[in-house]
């Protein structure tokens, strides 16, 4: 979906606040085959997008999804619409789908709903089935094996983006070199860190106990942070 010889990708994430780690999405399982990096995206949570190129305001409803059980892609502006038979089709699975009652009642050439407008690419949704989870929770994992100077102006970086976080925010510190280190921040006087050796391999279920960490349903933005560069992943544990 992404093509050109002179393709700007800063230019698109500026737009969309998304990186993809692809070109052009394969067309079959034997081009899927030939990937040599995984398909994925890097997604840059809280970004302020351009108004032309996102809705102003949130999306107050769930998402239209794909009725594949394999599938449930999320209606965008690539799916192909036909306003005649009010259809529109999933451009990963090639499904037709129907459009329920209160969109195709309304849908036209002239009249899209926001998710199918070209420049909304990117949109964000508050889903109204799901419950409040509290506020969001950031965790910083830092690479400590970089030189004393390069550790001072990532100090600095990270000190500049605390103070970009919401206020209600709730904040972890991981660092890992040899070994990794889970940092306990509610404690000034007496700094407190859970040590994970890093010549060994432990189960999610394992780190849960070390770490005395109850099964939650969380949403979480994991800041990965090497030699000054910063890289977002988006967990739900």
């Amino acid at each position: 979906m992404q093509g050109g010889e002179h393709w700007d990708v800063s230019q698109t994430e500026d737009q969309s606040g998304t990186r993809l780690s692809f070109h052009c999405w394969p067309s079959s399982r034997l081009e899927a085959t030939r990937c040599v990096a995984p398909i994925g995206a890097l997604y840059t949570p809280l970004k302020k997008l351009p108004p032309t190129c996102s809705p102003p305001t949130a999306l107050q409803y769930d998402p239209i999804r794909c009725s594949t059980a394999t599938c449930h892609a999320v209606l965008n502006p690539y799916c192909q619409v036909d306003f005649r038979t009010k259809l529109w089709v999933c451009p990963f699975c090639l499904t037709r789908n129907h459009f329920p009652p209160h969109y195709a009642e309304n849908i036209s050439e002239q009249n899209l709903p926001a998710e199918l407008i070209p420049q909304y690419a990117t949109c964000e949704y508050e889903l109204p089935s799901v419950p409040p989870s509290g506020p969001p929770a950031f965790v910083f994992c830092i690479d400590t094996c970089a030189h004393v100077e390069e550790l001072a102006e990532l100090a600095d970086s990270i000190q500049q983006v605390l103070n970009l976080l919401p206020e209600d925010s709730l904040v972890g510190l991981i660092t890992f070199g040899t070994n990794v280190q889970v940092h306990e921040l509610g404690f000034e006087g007496l700094p407190k860190a859970y040590v994970i050796r890093g010549n060994k391999e432990y189960g999610p279920q394992k780190v849960r106990s070390f770490l005395c960490v109850l099964y939650v349903s969380l949403f979480v933005c994991i800041i990965y942070v090497s030699d000054i560069t910063c890289f977002v992943h988006i967990l739900f544990i």
